[in-house]
């Protein structure tokens, strides 16, 4: 194998320019792969983030009256679901403020604020003053804060059928990154909701998130937790409301598919041609190692450890090069607000999968070039040379 070795290296040196070519084909095949693949799936994390991210995953609700032993289902789930990350008992009441001469729409949302339960990730989310601690105290969306003029520490006004009017301190501003959601979203803790709505030891839903691995997995976990928990509660997940956002994820995953299916085949193809010219070139050569007693099998290792060589080199090549243009994206290509357009996040698994492939498509391709050595006769070989 080692003399096998030599030779097939003694087969690169020797046409520099053929070899550069592949590793090259190689190089730049892996590059628009992997830097493809990558923008694809970074697309689909920031569109699906976008949607879901900010949003419960997999909720349950009564529509008739509050859950009261939402305690007892909490600590349910927790123990049954380990693809549950966050989970937490919210009291939505929705309220009215005032805006000019006119009513503005707000909801306010009891919750539970410790991190280990929000699954709106707040800490990460305030843009001034901090979370409520006191009796009366509120977060308010960054939208509401603009439209109110309020600024921490001063005092908002809401009005409700079921208590009046009620008066309470903003102690932060938080950006939710939902217009939506910033621009009507009163926020405090779950026990100061029950107290100004008159619900003790009740919550109107209770929401979750799920481990991003097993995201699209939120209607099996649904269809699990609703085995368990009162038959008159409802269950719903993301999926159920964002059939285009499926769709839309389904598309791009197919044409990521498709382009690094389209890629491999060229590379192969592409080798393939270069290396079945190859043994062309080298007949002599081959002709002279058969005649001095090669077997074919030694014959054909050569030209496939060739295909190994070049797809080493190549792959690793057109990885490094990949990953570097694509972190060059991350940092040139911005969003109107300065953000980058994608999050750069690394897919490692991918990044493996996709050089592992193209050496064995390198290797593939250079199996067939070696089928052609084992047709060839030494004696006719060195006669015609």
């Amino acid at each position: 194998m080692r003399n096998n070795f030599k030779i097939a290296y003694r087969f690169i040196k020797s046409n520099k320019a053929q070899t550069i070519l592949i590793a090259l084909g190689i190089a730049l095949g892996v590059t628009v792969q992997l830097f493809l693949g990558l923008l694809i799936n970074n697309l689909n994390d920031n569109l699906l983030n976008k949607t879901i991210g900010n949003t419960s995953q997999i909720t349950v609700s009564s529509k008739d009256k509050g859950i009261s032993n939402y305690n007892e289902i909490i600590s349910n789930i927790k123990d049954k679901e380990d693809k549950i990350t966050n989970i937490m008992g919210v009291l939505d009441n929705p309220a009215i403020v005032k805006e000019g001469d006119s009513n503005k729409s707000i909801i306010v949302r009891g919750l539970d604020l410790s991190k280990e339960n929000d699954i709106y990730d707040l800490t990460n989310k305030i843009s001034e003053g901090k979370f409520p601690e006191n009796e009366n105290e509120v977060l308010i969306g960054k939208g509401l804060s603009e439209d109110l003029s309020l600024k921490v520490d001063d005092e908002l006004m809401f009005s409700s059928p079921s208590i009046g009017e009620k008066k309470v301190k903003v102690t932060g501003i938080v950006d939710l990154k939902v217009k939506g959601m910033n621009d009507s979203w009163v926020i405090t803790t779950l026990t100061n909701s029950q107290n100004i709505f008159s619900k003790d030891g009740e919550v109107s839903s209770i929401e979750m998130r799920i481990n991003n691995e097993y995201v699209f997995e939120s209607d099996e976990i649904s269809k699990s937790i609703s085995s368990y928990i009162p038959s008159d509660l409802d269950i719903v997940n993301w999926k159920e409301d964002n059939e285009s956002l499926l769709d839309a994820l389904s598309g791009q995953k197919t044409s990521s598919i498709t382009i690094q299916v389209f890629i491999i085949i060229s590379v192969t193809m592409s080798i393939a041609g270069v290396l079945a010219i190859s043994v062309i070139q080298k007949s002599k050569q081959i002709g002279i190692l058969k005649a001095m007693g090669i077997r074919n099998r030694s014959a054909a290792s050569i030209f496939i450890l060739q295909g190994l060589i070049f797809g080493v080199v190549g792959a690793l090549s057109g990885g490094i090069l990949g990953i570097t243009l694509f972190k060059i994206f991350t940092v040139m290509v911005k969003t109107s607000d300065g953000s980058p357009l994608v999050p750069g996040n690394m897919y490692y698994g991918f990044i493996l999968m996709s050089i592992v492939i193209s050496i064995l498509a390198a290797v593939l391709a250079s199996i067939i070039a070696a089928k052609k050595s084992l047709k060839l006769d030494p004696i006719d070989i060195i006669r015609n040379n």
